[in-house]
């Protein structure tokens, strides 16, 4: 239950918060699959729990950049 909870949580809040530090897109999907990988061990973990954080990555992913366009820096 925790790895799904983790799993919609963490790579949306990664997404957004980092773009926000970084100003870029590119950059914070770097940090956020890094971070995911290590905190998510996705190959660990059944197939539903990568597809929800696949899921909550494109979702932080929209989000994220929808903020950069309307505030470009901190």
């Amino acid at each position: 239950m925790t790895d799904l909870v983790l799993a919609l949580v963490v790579p949306f809040l990664l997404m957004v918060v980092v773009t926000r530090v970084t100003f870029s897109i590119v950059g914070a999907c770097i940090v956020t699959l890094m971070v995911c990988w290590v905190v998510l061990p996705v190959s660990e973990q059944p197939w539903t729990v990568g597809v929800i954080t696949l899921l909550s990555f494109v979702l932080g992913l929209i989000i994220a950049k929808k903020r950069l366009k309307k505030k470009p820096g901190m």
